[in-house]
Formats: C-alpha cells, sequence, structure tokens
C-alpha cells in the first residue's frame, strides 16, 4: 500500500492498494504464521456454545435451530484449507460474540414484557449494495434532530451484559468496548478512510440478526460460497423479524418519539422480508454504476483475503462478488414493485455527490418530514465536522489490479444500467 499527500481544502492522504497483482506475503510474516499453525483450534458449535456461556454466565439461547446455520459457517471456514489458522482464530471469535450475544438478547426479551408493544413508526429505510454511498447518506439523514438512528455501538451489542447499566458509571460499557475495536481498526488506515465505525457512526440494522446466524454480513468476514447458497435458499423474514425485536429493544432502552433512520445493503436482495417486517417503511434505494461500486468492494474485501489466504486466490474473490453484486443488482429489479410506489424513492448516486444536504432533504420531504432550516443547519453541520476525505481517499485500477476486461463488464451489466440512468465512472 502507498500513500501520497494531495492538498484541497484539507490535507488529503491517496491510497493505493498494489499487492493484489502480486499478493506475496513478506517472508517473515509468513514464517509467523506458519508457526502457529499447529496449534489446536475448536470450531465445532459446541465450542463456540460453550464460550458464550462462560462469558455471560447465561445458558438459554431461545430457539435452537440458528445452530445449523452456525454449524454450516463453522464448517466452511473450518474446511478451508487456504486460511491460515489466525484467521479460523478471528472467525470463531466473531461466532463467540454473536452467540454471547444471542444469550443477552434472551434474557434481554424475557424481561421486560413490554417490548413487543413498542411500534416502529414509519423508518425511513435506506438500501443500496455495499459502497453505493449508503453509509454517508444514512449518516447525513440522521443528523436532523427529528430522526434517530442505529449506532455502532447498539449494532455490535443490542442490549447491555449481565450486571451492565447504560450510563450508571459514565460512558455505556458497550460504547467503550465499540470505540476500543474502532481505535484498533483505524490503525489500518486504508480501512478507516474506506469506511468509519465509530461507535457513534449509523450502521445498518443487518448487524442486529448476526446472532440469528443469518445475514450476508458473515460474507464479508470469510469465504464462503456454501453459506451464500444456503442463506439465498432460506426464507429470511423470521430473522428480519428477529433483528426488528432486537431494534425494538433498543428502543426500549433509550425512548423517543422520533422516527428511525435505517439502511442495510442486504435490503436490495430481500425485499420481500423487509417489507413483510416494516409495512409502513419508507424505502430508499440508491443507484451507482456497478464497476465503481465492483472496484471499492474488490479492494475492501480484497484486504482481508490478502491478510487471510495463505495463498491469495484473487481470481476467485474477484469472480465471487461480480457474481454477488449482479445477483444483488438483479434480485431488487424482481422484487421492487412489492414496496408501494408511493413509499419507494429511487435515487442516484451521483446526486447525492453533486448536492448530498439538497438529496437527503428531498429524501425527508418524501418521507414525510418537511424541509427546514433546523435540518438543514444540522445536516450542514455534520459535513462541516465530516468533510470529505478527512481520513484519506483510495485510488482504484479495476482493470489493472484485478485483471477485468471493462466492456465485458459493461455487458454484464447493461441489465441495470439501462434500467437506471447512473453515471459512468469506470470507463476502459
Amino acid at each position: 500500500m502507498s500513500a501520497a499527500g494531495t492538498k484541497s481544502h484539507l490535507q488529503t492522504k491517496v491510497f493505493r492498494v498494489e499487492q493484489f497483482r502480486n499478493p506475496e506475503l513478506p517472508a517473515e510474516r509468513r514464517a509467523e504464521l506458519m508457526a502457529a499453525e499447529d496449534e489446536p483450534l475448536d470450531l465445532s458449535v459446541q465450542g463456540v456454545l460453550d464460550e458464550a456461556m462462560a462469558q455471560t454466565g447465561l445458558s438459554d439461547f431461545g430457539p435452537m435451530d440458528f445452530t445449523e446455520r452456525l454449524e454450516a459457517l463453522l464448517g466452511e471456514v473450518g474446511g478451508n484449507a487456504n486460511l491460515w489458522r489466525f484467521a479460523k482464530a478471528n472467525f470463531r471469535a466473531a461466532c463467540v460474540k454473536q452467540a454471547a450475544n444471542r444469550l443477552k438478547n434472551k434474557a434481554y426479551l424475557d424481561n421486560p414484557p413490554e417490548v413487543e408493544s413498542i411500534v416502529i413508526d414509519r423508518p425511513i429505510i435506506i438500501v443500496g449494495l455495499p459502497r453505493s454511498g449508503t453509509t454517508h447518506l444514512e449518516n447525513l439523514i440522521a443528523s436532523d434532530r427529528r430522526l434517530r438512528h442505529l449506532p455502532v455501538y447498539l449494532g455490535s451489542e443490542a442490549v447491555p451484559g449481565p450486571g451492565e447499566e447504560a450510563g450508571r458509571d459514565g460512558p455505556d460499557p458497550r460504547w467503550l468496548r465499540s470505540n476500543a475495536h474502532w481505535e484498533r481498526m483505524k490503525q489500518n488506515a486504508i480501512m478507516a478512510a474506506m469506511h468509519e465505525h465509530s461507535p457513534d457512526h449509523a450502521c445498518g440494522e443487518n448487524e442486529l440478526q448476526m446472532p440469528d446466524f443469518t445475514t450476508y454480513q458473515w460474507e464479508w468476514m470469510a469465504e464462503v460460497p456454501g453459506w451464500r447458497d444456503y442463506l439465498l435458499g432460506h426464507d429470511q423474514t423470521p430473522h428480519y423479524a428477529y433483528g426488528k425485536r432486537m431494534l425494538k429493544a433498543i428502543a426500549n432502552q433509550f425512548p423517543s418519539d422520533r422516527r428511525w433512520i435505517l439502511k442495510g445493503n442486504q435490503h436490495s436482495e430481500q425485499l420481500l422480508a423487509l417489507i413483510a417486517n416494516y409495512p409502513d417503511a419508507y424505502v430508499v434505494q440508491i443507484h451507482r454504476d456497478p464497476l465503481a461500486i465492483l472496484q471499492s468492494v474488490l479492494t475492501m474485501r480484497g484486504l482481508s483475503v490478502l491478510a487471510h489466504q495463505k495463498h491469495p486466490d484473487i481470481q476467485a474473490h474477484v469472480a465471487y462478488w461480480v457474481d454477488r453484486i449482479e445477483r444483488m443488482l438483479k434480485a431488487y429489479l424482481r422484487d421492487m414493485d412489492c414496496v408501494p410506489q408511493s413509499q419507494r424513492l429511487d435515487i442516484l448516486f451521483g446526486d447525492v455527490i453533486a448536492d448530498d444536504v439538497g438529496t437527503a432533504q428531498r429524501v425527508l420531504e418524501f418521507s414525510g418530514l418537511p424541509s427546514n432550516e433546523d435540518s438543514r443547519a444540522d445536516m450542514r453541520a455534520y459535513m462541516d465536522s465530516h468533510p470529505r476525505g478527512k481520513d484519506g481517499r483510495v485510488v482504484y485500477d479495476l482493470a489493472g489490479d484485478f485483471n477485468l476486461d471493462i466492456p465485458a463488464l459493461r455487458d454484464r451489466f447493461a441489465f441495470y444500467v439501462d434500467r437506471f440512468p447512473v453515471k459512468i465512472e469506470v470507463k476502459a
């Protein structure tokens, strides 16, 4: 990775990932990883559950159907001979965390009972593929004082742990844990430039489904094509219902009459499950040049491929995500009319870039919240504190880095570009 400085209204670092063309680990790092390969690692479902119970002191997971999904994930990761042990250990730790979250969620939902009576009224839900501007638009709209959002720290842990109480002795322990994670995460400067994940930043509510061991979020954590097929072969409506219950649990902890602004990249291919659970939602889909999405996805997810695979298989990585983006776009086109026309707004990424505050105000008007000076002031304040490029920007080369034929990709995604007049960002 290389970085250089350019000047505009602020000093901006420019990053370029160069390792995709020759993905070789330094000899010292490879030797270090090889030395740990023979250390034992329990990737059994029972081992994960036992550790989660030991961490929390709880034992009731609720319905146990999730273990089938957990087994599918652990089995595919454990059986991948090209993954370093440390990558498998990290994945196992993520599974333990979500199993522990499931235990805490169940305990919270058992008491108090009023959670089920909470109404999530007319949420505004930003939909769009990863790297299409959904996070920026969500955070910008969330700055409006009339709305509330799901912050990263609550997406990570929806309810307190045993013996914890939000705000009793200073900052919420969940916030502190999330902030510590962000401090570690942003040590990788290119990740900080590509995706802010600070505790109060708005995040996708698909995170709330992770303790049910579903959602495509798991695809960002390991190479799991079998898991993708399993996921797409099952109705996600009940898992969206699980996530909604946890959103109600958060609303119960922090009562407010403000409406929710939410977002989820997975929603693009799960509109039926989304609208079944949020029938009065205002759904806002962002449309962007699919090749621009691809070059960003391939770079961001590719960083893990470079770090986690013994012999980084860049071509398999490329094939997976080109296919994945195509599937998601086709699913949106297939199901978009399940959302009532009065509740669906399609907008262009180019409009967000050209006038993000104006586009955000348009979304609010569409959702029944009149534009006003307070709202515009809130958004200008957000933009002032989050200038574009504050953590740097990444330079991409879709053809050079990933050996892709741009004209052929254009033909492959013509079905989408012909339907939505996106600005062409990637040229041959």
